[in-house]
């Protein structure tokens, strides 16, 4: 039997039409499930950036010191974007660039809502910038804010050099002092006219209306305080002009 023959078998040739289509059924399938996958993504997308599941509702706690309106803006959220698009580790550092601001934690929650969770910086120090202006110090030394009042409870840095504004830091050089400031008791803010550092004494304490204090170096600062709480309990001291508290254990007084 020739070649030709075998060709124009009419069996032959229906096979191969009737494979011919089943494979193009199998593309038509293959591309129809395909259209139907990308339609499926797009209206998801759409669904996901409609204005249902956008950030409508915002809930902010444990500001307050930070406006609502700053911590909106600086995340965006006014703008009342899809949930689907927060960068929450990124909104969450933009919240913490704020000065008052320790720590954010940025929650979504579907469809349309947002919480934002805020541990607040506290102040420990005070810098007088000026007769009527103060800067508030928090104990890693970031400027919190300035205000047109002196603070009591706060200790008062003397000699402190180039004042940030808020939420920059104080310079490396003073962290000493600000050490100082951590370890000074709550008891004696009251009867303290400020803390610093002074040339050949290291760090100082100037008490209202009694001697200065010599502390020296950043060291063994709790068993300083101690001697100087107890030292002002049990003494005497407005006639001295120095108490000189470089070895804890051995105060000195001067006139």
């Amino acid at each position: 039997m020739s070649a030709r023959a075998v060709l124009s078998d009419p069996r032959l040739r229906a096979r191969k039409i009737a494979v011919a289509r089943q494979a193009g059924h199998r593309r038509l399938a293959i591309l129809g499930g395909f259209l139907a996958a990308v339609a499926l993504v797009v209206a998801t997308l759409v669904v996901l950036h409609s204005p249902l599941l956008s950030a409508r509702a915002i809930s902010i706690s444990g500001a307050s010191h930070e406006r609502q309106s700053e911590l909106l803006a600086v995340t965006g959220l006014d703008r009342h974007p899809p949930l689907i698009d927060l960068n929450l580790a990124a909104e969450e550092a933009a919240i913490e660039r704020l000065p008052w601001v320790a720590r954010a934690t940025v929650t979504r929650h579907w469809p349309s809502a947002v919480s934002i969770a805020i541990t607040e910086r506290r102040p420990l120090a005070e810098v007088e910038l000026g007769p009527t202006s103060y800067a508030l110090i928090d104990r890693s030394g970031r400027v919190l804010a300035d205000t047109t009042a002196s603070t009591p409870d706060l200790a008062p840095l003397s000699g402190v050099g180039v004042v940030p504004a808020p939420g920059g830091y104080l310079a490396p050089s003073e962290q000493a002092v600000l050490t100082l400031a951590r370890a000074l008791p709550v008891a004696l803010l009251s009867r303290v006219a400020w803390l610093g550092e002074r040339p050949g004494d290291g760090l100082v304490i100037q008490l209202r209306h009694a001697p200065l204090v010599i502390i020296g170096a950043p060291s063994a600062l709790r068993e300083k305080m101690i001697s100087l709480v107890t030292l002002l309990d049990r003494a005497q001291v407005a006639g001295f002009a120095t108490i000189d508290l470089r070895v804890a254990a051995s105060p000195v007084l001067t006139h």
